[in-house]
């Protein structure tokens, strides 16, 4: 990851007459950069720095942080080394390599100075110029910086799973244990989601504070690629690549300090990407027979796995499709009853291997059994006849007549409650009508079958029957 930095030479003793010494411009920090002695460092809001000093020891500088290196050497002749970082703004975690004695190690931050030989602790400095320190491995000795005409403060020793706090007023707090490490086993051990990457931690007493997070590509925490600090118990990231990473949280206290931390692998399985729901809507309550499951398929996947299922785990798939060449399906052979569905897309990769993507969320639907129209009546089948049909209970109904089988010349259509229709007032002629029918949701079924029907008198025979002519015509009654 590269870095935003800026730097300064070291500085160096100048004659009287010396010029001043010319500043340095920001430089970018990348992986193998070596930085010296006098170098400031900046790290913006979502940056992250990993320093390995010449002793071993590593200082990882989080996001939003001010440091400037102020010492980094060997004492002369000696196998001794002197590191002294300045902190002004921001956090750093040290995990200092245990040396012989005469070795220094220091973290200054305003108005303290924090000293160790072998341990792992943190420095941090707040917006209000307070200094945190707490130690997860090791003991610090944190010593208040005197004020100009003062005595020496006294300092304190920290021990592990201890922490303290310098106010700005140059006023040492009291040593107190820092809170629990975070319980991980509540956060999913699988992301699948490619646009962001959310992770909601379980409440811990004592983490008032929220919680520090970070994310690498190694066990180690060294390569680390997300880094930030939750407020509230959730902390949302860009989206990682697909592969396995290591998570890493400590719970802050009320004033900041971070206690132990917690891992666990987290495995990032977000492509290929699923498919797009379009049709039914979330919820929708549809027929079996009138309805198909659309999708809009990602591009550069070949196929499209589907299921449909009773319950939300699909434990028991009523449909398995897992290489639909298009995103289409119908569900006529579903019964009525309430399920959910999900889609994931299939991908081949250049070694001829598939790739088989997360599934989507799943949507609910209900499928609902379709309204249907009984036979159909016919009362006065002369001038001005009345249909009736046989229904159930809360249906409604939508009637067409038109002069052709195909509806295409529709003469009459009506909305009703009840199931019967009167036509009148219509020229004599033959006509088609059909019916469809609603349930008390207002879902419709299709529509019958047309069904031929004549309006105005016939020629009939003895037996009652029509008349009709050489063309098959029944004929009309004058």
């Amino acid at each position: 990851m590269t870095l935003p930095v800026g730097s300064a030479a070291a500085p160096r003793k100048r004659g009287k007459n010396a010029p001043e010494p010319e500043s340095v411009a920001p430089a970018a920090v990348t992986k193998g950069s070596v930085l010296g002695e006098g170098a400031r460092i900046e790290v913006p809001d979502d940056g992250y720095l990993r320093l390995r000093l010449a002793d071993g020891s590593v200082v990882r500088v989080l996001a939003g942080s001010d440091v400037e290196l102020r010492r980094m050497r060997r004492k002369k002749g000696t196998d001794h080394f002197e590191a002294i970082i300045d902190v002004r703004r921001g956090k750093v975690q040290s995990e200092v390599a245990p040396q012989k004695p005469g070795r220094v190690f220091e973290i200054h931050a305003p108005g303290a100075v924090a000293s160790v030989r072998g341990t792992h602790f943190d420095v941090s400095v707040d917006s209000e110029g307070r200094v945190g320190t707490s130690v997860t491995e090791g003991k610090v000795q944190l010593q208040p910086r005197p004020k100009a005409g003062r005595k020496p403060a006294r300092g304190t020793l920290v021990p592990a799973g201890q922490g303290v706090v310098l106010d700005s007023d140059g006023k040492l707090g009291e040593r107190r244990a820092l809170p629990a490490a975070p319980d991980l086993s509540t956060l999913p051990a699988r992301v699948e989601d490619a646009s962001l990457l959310r992770l909601d931690f379980a409440a811990l007493p004592g983490a008032v504070g929220g919680y520090e997070v970070r994310i690498a590509r190694d066990e180690g925490l060294h390569q680390v690629v997300r880094n930030g600090v939750s407020k509230n118990g959730s902390i949302e990231f860009l989206a990682l690549d697909d592969g396995v990473y290591t998570l890493g949280v400590r719970a802050l206290d009320a004033e900041g300090l971070a206690g132990p931390e917690s891992r666990r692998t987290l495995t990032v399985h977000a492509h290929p990407v699923p498919p797009l729901y379009q049709s039914p809507q979330p919820g929708a309550r549809v027929t079996s027979d009138s309805v198909q499951l659309l999708c809009s398929q990602t591009t550069g996947a070949e196929w499209v796995h589907l299921q449909v299922a009773r319950d939300a785990g699909f434990s028991q798939p009523s449909i398995d499709q897992p290489r639909l060449a298009a995103c289409r399906f119908g569900i006529a052979s579903l019964p009525p009853g309430d399920y959910f569905w999900r889609l994931a897309s299939v991908m081949r990769s250049a070694d001829g291997s598939e790739r088989h993507g997360p599934f989507a969320a799943p949507q609910r639907f209900s499928v609902a059994a379709t309204p249907s129209i009984g036979t159909i009546h016919v009362i006065d089948g002369n001038e001005n006849p009345t249909l009736s049909w046989q229904t159930t209970p809360g249906q409604t109904f939508r009637a067409q007549l038109a002069r052709d089988e195909a509806f295409t010349d529709v003469v009459r259509e009506a909305d009703l409650a009840q199931p019967s229709w009167a036509l009148g007032n219509l020229p004599r002629g033959n006509y088609f009508v059909r019916l469809q029918a609603r349930d008390a949701s207002g879902l419709a079924g299709p529509f019958s079958p047309a069904r031929k029907l004549r309006i105005g008198g016939v020629v009939q025979t003895s037996s009652g029957d029509g008349v009709t002519s050489s063309d098959g015509e029944l004929v009309n009654r004058p």
